[in-house]
């Protein structure tokens, strides 16, 4: 309940005595004691002849004195008219003054100081009363003043239950307001009092008593301007809300319009009416408002309105710190990571030492830690296909296509037979036969062919699309020569296209380290470095510049490497011209004329890119999915029937499709998602997994079964999945660890989920999915500090999560009216 304006309190009455002392004159019990003395006078006869003697002398009095009253008569009576004349005005000023009458009648979260009449007509009405009793109309005096004390009786009780409400004392404030109710003055009015204080108290069959006084009582006031306002209260309060909003929209009064529309608005906000709830809450606003209006904005998707709105509250009400929690999770959506720290920072510093302080705000916007509906909601994933990239993993996923399409490097042959051809020198030409030299150069002969024997076998794997097979081979190349940058790239590539940036991203700088001239090893590594949320903008600078300094006997990669590099530079556009003149194209020669035209949105140029693909390799599965989506590019998903029927093809190489890189199988799964094939997905996968027996492809299969759980929503399996291919296959890169914890979150099972982000923080400390998880799943616990912490280490302005995201819960510690 908020504050009393003090400008609204009631002005000192001028005249407190005169009403109890008229009061006690013409009470009911004085009347009574002058019927009972006429009875007695009349069984005395002497006493009652005295008394008319008097009586008599008084009337003599009466005569002399009736000239000198006579002529004031007429002044006397145009003073009465102009009395009137006053009150009529004072009634027309109270029934016109929209700002003061009935302001403050409760709604949710609203005020409850309700001014039941003017002060000013009552003095009004005194100094009429005061001028019938002296004209000798007693009787008609006598009710004036008993009609004011039972006005000032019901405004008396009515304004102490209303300090009573305000400081929290229900008990009181019913008590008061029963006592106002029994002065028969005002009654649905104090009713709805009674009612709300009776709702704190918790007592529900007295809050159902009370609203059915209201609406009884409510033709008491049919003909006055609260009348309609009023009966919108009592349906509210009854819960009929389609029916108040009809009341509230359907009144063309002006005198009680900022309640009306605020309580319209929130009876949209029950009915999840945002816009509406926006737009009636903002034609009555005031700087009290803009904190409402900011969530409003906010509810909408609206964030940088919210914010200025939320910035205007600031500036008139400082100390409420709960604005400042609000500022928070709107930079939380917003991706603005250091704002959002800022926040809870200053918050932290505010509440320091005062636990229960923290708590208080922990519980006005409590959070809870949800999946993403961008990615794992259908509704949302169908409407937002094209548009949302989520770090380039769905839709048109770009970085994941020049990794698709990348070219793994053939061994140098020549640098081994170089090496040991130099050992056999220094041992036949060098007179001081340098044998530990020919060993050694030698031995690096060895190294490097046997290097180079992995790698062969790592080239046949990937040939077969078995990626893990390949990776185990590379590695083995590397233990035997670790400065082979050729097997640094490979492997590099590897890792990209299982998704893994982080060692994907250190593979690519170790190759590009090892041999400068490898441009294309530094671009990766940029795009590597990138997804996996580092800041590679010295390192692209750098790369640049060594590409700029660099001579080309071979115009076409010199072509292809200044378009690239322009890609990541931000450029605009680029026609790659010089495609059409190349002979013998390489696949990722299209795919980056794929990238520059989808950042055109070029669907003619879309299209015939992966064409050329889809000559290039007619029977990759995914080549031909894109290129049927290029036809519809930006179209309804749902229109893509070619794309469903690739999914259902029984020709479609499986081999490829489960084994290779995981962007064809994400794919895979997230049309199924879409066009609702997974059930037929999960069989097929699971039917191959019951047959195979290398764990290499065992492991590939289970870890697509675990992201089709999740999109299935069968948690539990996923969990079951993922457990056992973190402790048994040891896969703690970053996607699993994450799907994994995604799984817990989803049953709320948030204790689980906290372990296992603090376990791949460990592994992938840079990691933002991690840091945005666990930063969420304190914060939800109350935690400020550790939440700093994690948000703290984001440095992105704009990060948006591919897997999680947060909902607003109820509060508490809620303190609304029903």
């Amino acid at each position: 309940m908020a504050e009393e304006n003090p400008q609204d309190k009631p002005k000192k009455s001028l005249f407190p005595s005169l009403i109890q002392a008229i009061r006690g004159v013409f009470s009911r019990s004085t009347l009574d004691k002058l019927q009972n003395n006429w009875s007695e006078l009349k069984s005395r006869p002497k006493v009652l002849y005295g008394v008319g003697g008097g009586i008599l002398a008084f009337i003599l009095l009466l005569i002399a004195l009736s000239l000198f009253r006579h002529y004031k008569a007429q002044s006397d009576h145009k003073e009465i008219i102009e009395t009137e004349t006053q009150l009529q005005k004072q009634r027309e000023k109270v029934a016109s003054n929209k700002n003061e009458d009935f302001a403050n009648l409760p709604t949710i979260k609203g005020e409850s100081t309700i001014p039941l009449s003017n002060e000013e007509e009552i003095n009004a009405l005194i100094t009429k009363a005061d001028l019938l009793y002296h004209q000798g109309q007693r009787q008609e005096a006598l009710k004036i003043f008993s009609d004011i004390s039972q006005q000032s009786s019901s405004i008396a009780n009515h304004n102490l239950g209303v300090i009573k409400m305000h400081e929290h004392d229900y008990t009181g404030a019913l008590k008061a307001f029963n006592q106002a109710i029994a002065s028969k003055q005002n009654v649905s009015i104090n009713a709805i009092n009674a009612m709300v204080a009776s709702f704190y108290l918790n007592n529900m069959d007295l809050y159902t008593r009370y609203l059915r006084l209201t609406m009884q009582s409510l033709p008491e006031v049919a003909n006055q301007p609260i009348y309609a306002y009023a009966y919108s209260l009592g349906l509210y309060y009854g819960g009929h809300y389609f029916e108040t909003l009809s009341t509230l929209n359907h009144s063309n009064s002006v005198i009680f319009k900022p309640m009306r529309q605020r309580l319209a608005s929130k009876i949209y906000l029950l009915f999840g009416d945002t816009q509406n709830a926006l737009n009636s809450l903002g034609e009555v606003a005031t700087p009290k408002d803009d904190k409402a209006l900011g969530l409003l904005y906010a509810r909408l998707g609206h964030y940088r309105e919210a914010l200025r709105h939320l910035e205007r509250y600031i500036d008139h009400f400082p100390h409420d710190l709960s604005t400042y929690m609000a500022k928070e999770l709107i930079y939380l959506k917003m991706g603005n990571f250091p704002q959002a720290s800022g926040a809870l920072s200053f918050l932290q510093q505010q509440a320091k030492n005062d636990a229960n302080k923290l708590k208080i705000l922990s519980d006005t916007y409590p959070i809870a830690p949800i999946l993403n509906a961008r990615f794992f909601d259908i509704d949302t994933v169908r409407r937002d296909f094209w548009t949302n990239n989520f770090r380039q993993s769905i839709g048109l996923p770009i970085y994941r296509i020049f990794f698709y399409y990348a070219p793994f490097k053939l061994i140098n042959a020549k640098k081994g037979l170089e090496a040991i051809q130099e050992g056999v020198f220094f041992v036949d030409t060098s007179g001081s036969k340098d044998f530990d030299g020919a060993l050694k150069s030698i031995e690096n002969g060895k190294n490097m062919s046997i290097s180079d024997q992995y790698t062969i076998e790592a080239l046949k794997e990937i040939g077969h699309s078995h990626l893990r097979s390949a990776m185990h081979q590379l590695k083995r190349a590397l233990q035997v020569n670790p400065n082979n940058a050729v097997s640094h790239y490979n492997l590099g590539l590897v890792y990209a296209q299982l998704d893994d940036f982080n060692d994907a991203s250190f593979h690519f700088r170790k190759s590009y380290h090892l041999d400068s001239h490898n441009i294309l090893a530094g671009i990766f590594a940029v795009i590597a470095g990138r997804l996996n949320y580092e800041d590679m903008s010295v390192f692209l600078k750098n790369l640049t510049a060594d590409f700029q300094a660099m001579d080309f006997s071979n115009k076409t990669d010199r072509a292809f490497l200044n378009s690239f590099i322009a890609y990541l530079n931000d450029a605009s556009n680029d026609d790659l011209a010089w495609l059409s003149d190349v002979k013998k194209p390489l696949k990722i020669y299209y795919a980056l004329n794929v990238a520059y035209a989808n950042k055109a949105h070029n669907k003619d140029r879309l299209i015939q890119s992966f064409k050329a693909l889809k000559i290039m390799q007619p029977d990759n599965m995914l080549t031909n999915l894109f290129y049927q989506m290029m036809l519809k590019y930006r179209a309804d998903i749902k229109q893509m029937l070619e794309a469903y029927a690739l999914l259902t093809n029984k020709s479609m190489n499986i081999e490829e499709l489960v084994h290779g890189p995981l962007l064809a199988r994400k794919m895979y799964i997230y049309l199924g998602f879409v066009t609702g094939l997974l059930n037929q997905q999960e069989q097929e996968l699971t039917t191959r997994l019951s047959v195979t027996r290398d764990e290499d492809l065992s492991t590939d299969l289970m870890r697509m079964l675990g992201l089709l759980s999740i999109f299935q929503k069968k948690y539990e399996k996923a969990v079951g999945i993922f457990t056992f291919l973190i402790d048994k296959r040891k896969e703690t890169s970053a996607e699993p660890l994450l799907l994994a914890s995604l799984a817990y979150i989803a049953l709320k099972r948030y204790g689980d989920a906290a372990l296992l982000l603090e376990f791949a923080k460990t592994k992938l400390p840079g990691n933002y999915d991690v840091r945005y998880g666990l930063g969420l799943l304190y914060q939800r616990m109350g935690n400020f500090e550790a939440s700093l912490n994690h948000f703290g280490a984001i440095k992105d302005s704009d990060f948006q999560s591919i897997y999680l995201d947060f909902a607003i819960q109820s509060p508490t510690a809620q303190k609304d009216f029903p």
